[in-house]
């Protein structure tokens, strides 16, 4: 397979997740409020029996789902604009306001389901969690790209 035709099907494949990790939030907002909480509930129980400390922890445990949710969305999208001869900045300015935006749409979809609410604070821990997504597999690829210098460097000194 040519370099162009191995780009333009990563290319769709990373465009393809993106489009289910929408899906798979939206699904999620979707749930009635009472079915989004029993959901949070089970995985705390799975962990934890005693009430009292299910109560406190179960807050915390769904901001922490939203973050990592649009974390992975961030993850994503550095990805895909990673096939592109991009800077680094340019991503970045690119993705970050596409998170925001989709948080804020996320949070007024939720003012429409029953039993739920629309929150500013909820838009900035998905926004917050989609920037560190982003960020951090910003981090992963400098790396991976050093690994990859340093030994492409050890092997030319190594022929020498």
């Amino acid at each position: 397979m040519k370099k162009n035709n191995k780009k333009l099907f990563l290319r769709v494949f990373l465009f393809i997740l993106i489009v289910l990790w929408a899906i798979l939030v939206f699904n999620f907002s979707n749930q009635k409020g009472e079915e989004s909480s029993a959901l949070s509930r089970k995985l705390i129980e799975f962990f934890i029996k005693d009430e009292n400390i299910i109560n406190l922890v179960e807050p915390y445990v769904r901001k922490a789902a939203h973050f990592s949710e649009y974390a992975l969305g961030g993850m994503l999208f550095i990805l895909l604009f990673s096939t592109y001869e991009w800077t680094d900045k340019k991503k970045l300015l690119i993705s970050i306001p596409l998170g925001i935006w989709y948080a804020t749409t996320d949070e007024i979809h939720q003012l429409m389901v029953s039993e739920r609410n629309g929150s500013l604070f909820d838009i900035y821990i998905d926004s917050l969690g989609f920037a560190t997504g982003a960020l951090f597999m910003l981090l992963i690829i400098k790396i991976i790209q050093i690994i990859i210098v340093n030994k492409n460097n050890n092997l030319r000194n190594s022929n020498k």
